[in-house]
Protein backbone atom coordinates (compact mmCIF):
# COMPACT_ATOMS: atom_id res chain seq x y z
CA UNK A 1 0.00 0.00 0.00
CA UNK A 2 1.77 3.29 -1.35
CA UNK A 3 1.58 6.06 1.97
CA UNK A 4 0.45 9.60 1.58
CA UNK A 5 2.87 11.54 2.03
CA UNK A 6 2.88 15.28 2.56
CA UNK A 7 4.43 17.08 -0.23
CA UNK A 8 6.79 19.60 1.44
CA UNK A 9 9.53 18.04 3.55
CA UNK A 10 9.42 18.43 7.07
CA UNK A 11 10.91 16.96 10.19
CA UNK A 12 10.43 16.68 14.11
CA UNK A 13 12.34 15.26 16.33
CA UNK A 14 12.42 13.47 20.19
CA UNK A 15 14.96 13.31 22.53
CA UNK A 16 14.72 10.36 24.61
CA UNK A 17 15.69 10.93 28.37
CA UNK A 18 15.19 7.09 29.05
CA UNK A 19 17.91 5.79 25.78
CA UNK A 20 19.72 8.71 25.27
CA UNK A 21 18.75 8.23 21.80
CA UNK A 22 17.51 11.19 19.27
CA UNK A 23 14.52 10.48 17.04
CA UNK A 24 14.35 12.77 13.79
CA UNK A 25 11.17 11.83 11.50
CA UNK A 26 11.62 12.78 8.11
CA UNK A 27 7.64 13.68 6.72
CA UNK A 28 7.21 14.51 2.69
CA UNK A 29 9.07 14.48 -0.30
CA UNK A 30 12.93 14.83 -0.74
CA UNK A 31 13.50 17.14 -3.69
CA UNK A 32 16.66 19.61 -4.21
CA UNK A 33 15.30 22.33 -1.68
CA UNK A 34 14.31 20.08 0.71
CA UNK A 35 18.41 18.33 1.34
CA UNK A 36 19.36 21.56 3.62
CA UNK A 37 16.09 20.69 5.89
CA UNK A 38 17.50 16.89 5.90
CA UNK A 39 21.02 18.21 6.27
CA UNK A 40 20.27 20.39 9.08
CA UNK A 41 17.70 17.93 10.89
CA UNK A 42 19.88 15.45 11.43
CA UNK A 43 23.20 17.63 11.91
CA UNK A 44 21.43 19.84 14.58
CA UNK A 45 20.24 16.70 16.25
CA UNK A 46 24.20 15.44 16.10
CA UNK A 47 26.00 18.33 17.52
CA UNK A 48 24.00 17.44 21.03
CA UNK A 49 25.49 14.51 21.26
CA UNK A 50 23.13 12.04 21.62
CA UNK A 51 24.05 8.12 22.00
CA UNK A 52 22.83 7.71 18.44
CA UNK A 53 20.49 9.49 16.19
CA UNK A 54 17.86 7.08 14.28
CA UNK A 55 16.41 8.82 11.17
CA UNK A 56 12.46 7.68 10.96
CA UNK A 57 11.63 7.57 6.80
CA UNK A 58 7.97 5.73 7.45
CA UNK A 59 6.77 8.95 6.15
CA UNK A 60 9.54 9.95 3.39
CA UNK A 61 9.60 9.98 -0.10
CA UNK A 62 12.01 11.20 -2.81
CA UNK A 63 12.03 12.05 -6.85
CA UNK A 64 15.99 11.39 -7.52
CA UNK A 65 17.99 8.41 -5.75
CA UNK A 66 20.55 10.47 -6.31
CA UNK A 67 19.61 13.30 -3.64
CA UNK A 68 19.37 10.34 -1.30
CA UNK A 69 22.90 10.73 -1.05
CA UNK A 70 22.37 13.42 1.93
CA UNK A 71 22.07 10.25 4.44
CA UNK A 72 25.77 9.28 3.36
CA UNK A 73 27.09 12.82 3.89
CA UNK A 74 24.96 13.46 7.46
CA UNK A 75 26.61 10.34 8.50
CA UNK A 76 29.40 10.71 7.71
CA UNK A 77 29.88 14.44 9.37
CA UNK A 78 27.84 12.74 12.14
CA UNK A 79 30.37 10.27 13.35
CA UNK A 80 33.52 12.30 12.20
CA UNK A 81 32.71 15.21 13.72
CA UNK A 82 30.78 14.25 17.16
CA UNK A 83 31.48 10.42 17.57
CA UNK A 84 27.45 10.20 16.82
CA UNK A 85 26.11 7.03 15.29
CA UNK A 86 23.05 7.67 12.74
CA UNK A 87 20.77 5.00 11.93
CA UNK A 88 17.71 4.84 9.27
CA UNK A 89 14.87 2.95 9.86
CA UNK A 90 11.30 2.26 8.43
CA UNK A 91 12.10 3.47 5.25
CA UNK A 92 9.42 2.30 2.37
CA UNK A 93 10.93 -0.03 -0.35
CA UNK A 94 11.15 3.08 -3.00
CA UNK A 95 13.70 4.43 -0.38
CA UNK A 96 15.31 1.62 0.17
CA UNK A 97 15.57 0.41 -3.01
CA UNK A 98 17.25 4.33 -3.66
CA UNK A 99 19.37 3.93 -0.82
CA UNK A 100 21.22 1.02 -2.75
CA UNK A 101 24.10 2.40 -4.07
CA UNK A 102 25.03 4.22 -0.78
CA UNK A 103 24.08 0.86 1.32
CA UNK A 104 28.62 0.69 2.60
CA UNK A 105 27.79 4.10 3.64
CA UNK A 106 24.55 4.43 5.93
CA UNK A 107 23.21 1.75 8.39
CA UNK A 108 19.49 0.81 7.59
CA UNK A 109 16.99 -1.10 10.07
CA UNK A 110 13.76 -2.23 8.73
CA UNK A 111 12.10 -0.43 11.87
CA UNK A 112 13.09 1.20 15.10
CA UNK A 113 13.23 -1.57 17.68
CA UNK A 114 16.11 -3.09 14.83
CA UNK A 115 17.67 0.22 15.35
CA UNK A 116 17.58 0.09 19.12
CA UNK A 117 19.25 -3.13 19.23
CA UNK A 118 22.51 -1.83 16.91
CA UNK A 119 22.32 0.93 18.86
CA UNK A 120 22.66 -1.49 22.31
CA UNK A 121 24.68 -3.71 20.63
CA UNK A 122 27.69 -0.92 20.85
CA UNK A 123 26.59 -0.18 24.43
CA UNK A 124 26.45 3.64 24.62
CA UNK A 125 27.52 5.46 27.41
CA UNK A 126 24.89 7.45 28.72
CA UNK A 127 23.77 8.08 32.21
CA UNK A 128 20.26 9.69 33.70
CA UNK A 129 19.91 10.57 37.45
CA UNK A 130 16.91 13.25 38.50
CA UNK A 131 17.24 14.86 41.68
CA UNK A 132 15.10 17.53 43.55
CA UNK A 133 15.61 21.52 43.45
CA UNK A 134 17.46 21.05 46.76
CA UNK A 135 20.66 22.77 48.07
CA UNK A 136 22.39 19.23 48.37
CA UNK A 137 21.82 18.54 45.05
CA UNK A 138 24.27 19.75 42.93
CA UNK A 139 27.16 17.78 44.93
CA UNK A 140 25.04 14.63 44.00
CA UNK A 141 25.33 15.87 40.24
CA UNK A 142 29.19 16.43 40.39
CA UNK A 143 29.06 12.54 41.93
CA UNK A 144 27.38 10.82 38.93
CA UNK A 145 29.55 12.95 36.31
CA UNK A 146 32.68 11.87 38.55
CA UNK A 147 31.89 8.33 38.65
CA UNK A 148 30.78 8.34 34.95
CA UNK A 149 34.44 9.77 34.31
CA UNK A 150 35.91 7.61 36.04
CA UNK A 151 33.81 4.27 34.75
CA UNK A 152 34.86 5.44 30.79
CA UNK A 153 38.48 6.27 31.67
CA UNK A 154 38.48 9.85 31.45
CA UNK A 155 40.41 10.79 34.39
CA UNK A 156 41.51 14.61 32.62
CA UNK A 157 37.91 15.41 32.45
CA UNK A 158 36.92 14.51 35.77
CA UNK A 159 37.53 17.70 37.69
CA UNK A 160 35.87 20.15 34.77
CA UNK A 161 33.27 17.92 34.26
CA UNK A 162 32.19 17.88 37.80
CA UNK A 163 32.41 21.58 37.81
CA UNK A 164 30.62 21.81 34.60
CA UNK A 165 27.56 19.21 36.40
CA UNK A 166 27.60 21.88 39.50
CA UNK A 167 27.25 25.06 37.18
CA UNK A 168 24.19 23.17 35.14
CA UNK A 169 22.61 21.99 38.68
CA UNK A 170 22.89 25.38 40.02
CA UNK A 171 21.77 27.26 37.21
CA UNK A 172 18.55 24.69 37.50
CA UNK A 173 18.23 25.16 40.86
CA UNK A 174 18.16 28.86 40.93
CA UNK A 175 16.63 29.92 37.44
CA UNK A 176 14.11 27.25 37.30
CA UNK A 177 13.67 25.71 40.43
CA UNK A 178 11.97 22.69 39.41
CA UNK A 179 13.01 19.04 39.70
CA UNK A 180 15.86 18.80 37.17
CA UNK A 181 17.21 15.78 35.26
CA UNK A 182 21.60 15.33 34.66
CA UNK A 183 22.29 13.38 31.98
CA UNK A 184 25.48 12.93 30.67
CA UNK A 185 27.04 10.56 27.36
CA UNK A 186 30.23 9.46 25.80
CA UNK A 187 30.99 9.31 22.37
CA UNK A 188 34.15 8.86 22.05
CA UNK A 189 35.19 12.22 21.10
CA UNK A 190 32.93 14.19 23.23
CA UNK A 191 31.57 14.05 27.16
CA UNK A 192 28.05 15.50 27.02
CA UNK A 193 26.93 17.06 30.51
CA UNK A 194 23.29 18.14 30.15
CA UNK A 195 20.87 18.95 32.61
CA UNK A 196 16.84 19.49 31.82
CA UNK A 197 14.48 21.31 33.89
CA UNK A 198 11.10 22.29 33.91
CA UNK A 199 11.42 26.30 32.74
CA UNK A 200 11.39 27.15 29.51
CA UNK A 201 13.82 30.75 30.58
CA UNK A 202 16.57 30.98 28.50
CA UNK A 203 20.00 31.36 30.47
CA UNK A 204 20.69 35.30 29.79
CA UNK A 205 23.90 35.44 27.56
CA UNK A 206 25.79 38.24 26.02
CA UNK A 207 24.06 39.93 23.09
CA UNK A 208 20.82 38.64 24.04
CA UNK A 209 19.80 35.42 24.00
CA UNK A 210 20.33 32.68 21.28
CA UNK A 211 18.35 30.70 18.55
CA UNK A 212 17.09 27.88 19.81
CA UNK A 213 19.26 24.39 19.67
CA UNK A 214 22.07 27.43 18.34
CA UNK A 215 25.52 26.76 20.14
CA UNK A 216 25.96 30.13 22.19
CA UNK A 217 28.11 32.75 22.94
CA UNK A 218 30.24 33.03 25.88
CA UNK A 219 27.82 33.87 28.63
CA UNK A 220 27.78 37.13 31.23
CA UNK A 221 27.19 35.40 34.70
CA UNK A 222 29.59 33.36 36.22
CA UNK A 223 28.32 29.91 36.20
CA UNK A 224 27.83 30.40 32.45
CA UNK A 225 31.45 31.83 31.93
CA UNK A 226 32.75 28.83 33.70
CA UNK A 227 31.11 26.40 31.37
CA UNK A 228 32.18 28.54 28.84
CA UNK A 229 36.08 28.39 29.73
CA UNK A 230 35.62 24.16 30.58
CA UNK A 231 33.53 23.18 27.51
CA UNK A 232 34.19 22.93 23.80
CA UNK A 233 30.44 24.21 22.58
CA UNK A 234 27.26 24.36 25.24
CA UNK A 235 24.15 25.25 24.15
CA UNK A 236 20.10 25.10 24.59
CA UNK A 237 17.48 23.15 23.09
CA UNK A 238 13.65 23.49 24.28
CA UNK A 239 11.55 20.59 24.66
CA UNK A 240 8.04 20.47 25.64
CA UNK A 241 7.77 21.80 29.13
CA UNK A 242 10.89 23.13 29.65
CA UNK A 243 14.61 23.23 28.41
CA UNK A 244 17.92 21.28 28.30
CA UNK A 245 21.04 23.22 28.70
CA UNK A 246 23.85 21.09 27.63
CA UNK A 247 28.01 21.48 27.31
CA UNK A 248 30.56 19.38 25.35
CA UNK A 249 33.94 18.63 26.58
CA UNK A 250 36.25 16.82 24.46
CA UNK A 251 37.79 13.60 25.16
CA UNK A 252 41.50 14.31 23.71
CA UNK A 253 43.22 17.49 23.38
CA UNK A 254 43.01 19.30 19.77
CA UNK A 255 45.87 20.54 18.19
CA UNK A 256 46.09 24.34 17.78
CA UNK A 257 45.75 24.17 13.63
CA UNK A 258 42.33 22.10 14.37
CA UNK A 259 40.70 23.81 17.14
CA UNK A 260 37.88 24.48 15.96
CA UNK A 261 35.04 22.14 13.87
Amino acid sequence: MRRTLHAKLRSSTDRSLDSGVTTVRLIGELTLSGIREVHHAVSKAAAECPAAVIVDLAWFSHTDPAQLGIFATATYEAQAHWGVPVMLCRATQEVTDGLAGFRSHVALYEDEQLAMLAIRAHVPRWIRQKFPPEPESPHHARALVGAACASWQLPHLHDPARLVASELANNAIQHAGTDFHVITAYTGQYLRIAVKDGSRVIPRVTGGPPVTGAIMAPGSGRGLRMITAASAHWGVTMTPGGKIVWALMRSHPVPAADATV
